[in-house]
């Protein structure tokens, strides 16, 4: 692939540059494979160019670093452990493409060295861990919700409706409508610090 065909967001036809015809040959475990990393790579994006962005502020460098990054995942995928976490993976990448960066442009030899930048990195890499361990606790604990909760977060969280149009809908008091916004998200805390906890403790 040519290093000018680098896309910048998740899409099949920036990887894939082989014709129809060429497709049809690829043995069907490919095909397989290549789907898998879309799905994974389309995921992670954008946690892979927050890290990035957390190491390289600029905006231009930062997206020069998530270019090559994806070709350098794109390539290497088979080296990937499928049991493994795929965006720790590629932030281990990105942080390479970072150093490569800097060995390229003095500028930054003022800004960072190599051991600050790896501290970064990895206090970036725990902190995403821990994340993204609360947002499966959320959504573990947001299945418990009485339909009424769960139906008043989507009105407000998971559509264009705010609270004011909640408040219409549910026939009930704006003032009724934050209360229990409150209620739910107390509810809601105390069940991720519980599971959270529950986890440090085995």
């Amino acid at each position: 692939m040519d290093r000018s065909d680098i896309f910048t967001t998740p899409n099949r036809s920036t990887f894939d540059s082989k014709s129809e015809k060429e497709t049809d040959s690829v043995p069907l475990q490919k095909t397989v494979q290549d789907e898998r990393f879309m799905r994974l790579y389309a995921n992670s994006y954008s946690r892979i160019f927050r890290f990035i962005l957390t190491l390289i502020p600029c905006r231009n460098d930062a997206d020069e670093i998530m270019q090559e990054t994806s070709l350098v995942l794109w390539r290497k995928f088979d080296e990937y452990q499928s049991e493994g976490n795929f965006t720790r993976w590629a932030c281990g990448i990105a942080r390479f493409e970072v150093l490569r960066l800097m060995e390229r442009k003095k500028r930054f030899a003022a800004l960072f060295d190599e051991q600050l930048l790896n501290q970064i990195a990895s206090t970036r890499a725990r902190c995403e861990e821990l994340l993204e361990i609360r947002r499966e606790f959320l959504a573990q604990c947001k299945r418990q919700l009485p339909e009424k909760d769960l139906y008043l977060l989507q009105l407000i969280y998971e559509s264009e409706h705010g609270a004011k149009t909640a408040s219409s809908i549910m026939d009930q008091p704006l003032s009724t409508i934050y209360r229990h916004l409150d209620r739910i998200r107390n509810t809601l805390f105390r069940c991720i610090e519980r599971k959270m906890n529950a986890e440090d403790a085995e």
